[in-house]
């Protein structure tokens, strides 16, 4: 009978199995800690965002191979697979998806039954240390090498071990792309914001390769006919400031494109654009004289980050604006609040690892490495990473599933 071996138990890795079972193909699923779906467990903070109701491919940093995979699987497909499985989902704020329960532990749960329902094998503490191919009685497959020494042969590996593979684990032709931490907080300088820590805004976060431009964006108020040509990255959504610098989902999804020692801009009013700004601040100080530049600013910021900003715009905070430049340049700082970037603040505590094995190797409608028939590679092993929201479970999920059933039909065929 026909055999696979999937490496891995995460998320990719199991609905890879689960597939591949219910195509009548004997499958094992090799994990190297002591249980299956340990990560499933603390995705979204115990909550497991496990996908997003607007998925699209431009979400991923590869997008062009997301698009083809989602051709051959269509997000829908996903939704339908957990429902058929008996999981009840619910969608909340920006297209998240959860579990109804509220709880990963369910979602782990109902893949369990799956596993089991469809007959796939379980062997946990099991650590993988390379898959190479072979040929055993006139056939090509795939040889299994164990941490403990032992071999297995297989017809077909479906390799799902997440970020950052083991050096040699797969054939060394095969081109991996270094990996590195994002979706995590961003360490800064942190100068403007001492005393922030816990603070949370909402907000659009951006970055510019050349700060001068930021005066673009200010063009508009003395010229309404001016538009400004920036097209970077943005990310919006809760900002939370810490001691090292920022955190929440913005600045996790902005970890995504910046690099150390870029500045990334805080626009802390997303919702007026700059005019709008200039005019409130002006207008509550003609309204309200004896206010100062922080008491004006505390009506539309927090008190603690509408100091920093009138701080950081260079106004004596307790002090009255006294003309309407300093309104224009106030605006101007709340929309263009800038912190030079060191680094991700804690590598351990990234949602996701870039890089991986490269892309172009693989077909994107069945996950089958290019230059070996039966190896098939999913989920975060291969350089693909999203922004939050559930994009990279989803990613997980479709991965899996579509070498999981491509798998079935290579050993059967």
């Amino acid at each position: 009978m026909a055999r696979i071996a999937v490496i891995g138990g995460g998320a990719s890795g199991l609905v890879a199995a689960i597939e591949a079972a219910r195509k009548g193909v004997e499958t094992v699923v090799f994990e190297a800690a002591d249980r299956i779906g340990r990560k499933i467990l603390a995705t979204g903070n115990g909550r497991c965002n496990i996908s997003n109701a607007d998925i699209m491919s431009d979400d991923y940093n590869r997008p062009e191979f997301v698009q083809a995979a989602m051709n051959a699987l269509p997000p829908e497909e996903v939704q339908r697979f957990f429902s058929d499985a008996g999981l009840l989902s619910l969608e909340e704020d920006e297209g998240r998806v959860y579990p109804y329960s509220n709880k990963a532990a369910t979602v782990v749960d109902v893949l369990r039954l799956c596993l089991d329902e469809a007959g796939v094998e379980q062997r946990c503490g099991a650590p993988v240390r390379s898959v190479a191919p072979c040929r055993r009685d006139g056939v090509e497959g795939w040889t299994v090498r164990f941490e403990d020494g032992s071999e297995q042969d297989f017809d077909a590996v479906i390799v799902s071990v997440g970020g950052a593979p083991a050096k040699g684990l797969v054939p060394d032709d095969i081109k991996y792309i270094p990996t590195h931490p994002v979706l995590a907080g961003l360490k800064t300088d942190t100068a403007n914001i001492k005393g922030l820590s816990g603070i949370r805004v909402r907000a659009r976060l951006y970055l510019d390769t050349d700060p001068a431009d930021l005066s673009d964006a200010w063009m508009d108020v003395v010229d309404p006919d001016f538009e400004s040509d920036y097209a970077g990255p943005e990310a919006s959504g809760e900002v939370l400031f810490r001691d090292y610098g920022i955190s929440g989902i913005a600045a996790f999804d902005m970890s995504r494109h910046v690099r150390p020692g870029q500045m990334v801009f805080i626009d802390l009013l997303p919702d007026l654009d700059p005019q709008q700004k200039v005019d409130f601040i002006w207008e509550q100080t003609i309204a309200h004289p004896n206010r100062t530049a922080c008491q004006i600013m505390s009506g539309m910021l927090p008190s603690r980050v509408a100091r920093a900003v009138v701080c950081a715009a260079g106004i004596d905070p307790d002090e009255p604006i006294v003309a309407e430049q300093e309104a224009v340049v106030l605006a101007m700082v709340s929309e263009s609040f800038g912190l030079t970037v060191k680094g991700i603040s804690d590598p351990k505590q990234a949602q996701v690892m870039r890089g991986g094995y490269a892309v172009k190797g693989f077909d994107p409608s069945t996950m089958q490495c290019k230059k070996h028939p039966g190896l098939f590679v999913t989920g975060e092993s291969l350089d693909i990473d999203g922004r939050c929201g559930g994009y990279n479970l989803h990613w997980a999920w479709t991965s899996g599933m579509i070498a999981g059933r491509a798998a079935a039909r290579c050993v059967r065929s």
